[in-house]
């Protein structure tokens, strides 16, 4: 009998792929945590059903969620991602030479515990001398370190559950104060197709609280629609304006999706979500 997983996050739309193997199944105190072998994506994590990371395509987030905060900032010494369990973004982080420190603080400890016995990048990224691990709660860590970071990125799930405060007010306040006098912030924002307005809502929140604040995009082939957003703001520094395309082709790091090129397409938004960010229907 062939074994599929099914995502089914709208009524009327979802999306399959064939398991050759279910690896671990397992309920944290937080969710549930799920990894499987797939024929065609490699091994894929799902978190209460729904994907997160797959081997074949995890670089596009991953690439998309970092380089362009990191490649912005002049000097991102310090570092801290909230999330991101999976080390992906740990990895991307590490690649960067001027990053001295390079901490993660993530919720769940299990979702590190079944990547770390599963996912090749994610013990290396944690072995790194320069990367340290919390397993804590990401309110109570931007509360006790206040002008730490250069960069703060959020690899957050989707607004449910636990991390839907992630997308709040009270939780961008912190990152502010986290954040030093030129510090920049990025994260996820949700599929701007479907849940046009989780993204909305956020860059309203951002636009109030930092003098930069905008939204991105990429593609994420195995998210729902591909089309996922992301957000950027800045203290100081502008993604388009302080953005030094050299700078990237002199550092001589090579990513699979991310590029000097790549770097001013993901600012460029199609006209339905503009509408939508200037209050306009589409």
């Amino acid at each position: 009998m062939e074994n599929w997983y099914f995502e089914n996050q709208l009524t009327g739309f979802g999306y399959r792929m064939k398991i050759k193997e279910n690896l671990e199944k397992f309920r944290s105190e937080y969710q549930d945590i799920e990894m499987m072998e797939t024929y065609d994506y490699g091994k894929l994590l799902t978190l209460d059903g729904l994907v997160m990371v797959t081997e074949r395509d995890e670089f596009f987030y991953h690439d998309a969620i970092s380089h362009p905060s990191l490649f912005v900032h002049p000097n991102p010494e310090k570092v801290l991602i909230i999330g991101g369990g999976d080390c992906g973004t740990l990895r991307e982080v590490l690649k960067h030479k001027n990053v001295k420190e390079a901490h993660l603080c993530e919720l769940d400890g299990g979702v590190v515990y079944v990547c770390k016995r599963h996912y090749s990048f994610t013990q290396p990224s944690l072995d790194d001398k320069r990367s340290k691990l919390f397993i804590q709660d990401g309110f109570k860590f931007l509360e006790d370190n206040k002008n730490e970071y250069d960069v703060i990125l959020v690899d957050s799930t989707d607004p449910i559950g636990e991390a839907a405060k992630l997308f709040g007010e009270n939780f961008f306040d912190l990152c502010f104060n986290a954040l030093k006098s030129d510090g920049i912030l990025a994260g996820q924002a949700g599929c701007y197709l479907y849940d046009t307005q989780v993204p909305v809502d956020v860059y309203k929140i951002l636009k109030g609280k930092f003098p930069i604040a905008r939204l991105y995009t990429a593609l994420t082939p195995t998210y729902p629609s591909g089309f996922w957003s992301f957000y950027y703001a800045s203290k100081k520094y502008c993604m388009v304006k302080d953005f030094d395309k050299n700078r990237v082709i002199k550092s001589g790091l090579d990513f699979d999706y991310y590029n000097e090129d790549m770097h001013l397409s993901f600012t460029a938004l199609p006209n339905f979500f503009k509408k939508a960010l200037e209050g306009k229907s589409s």
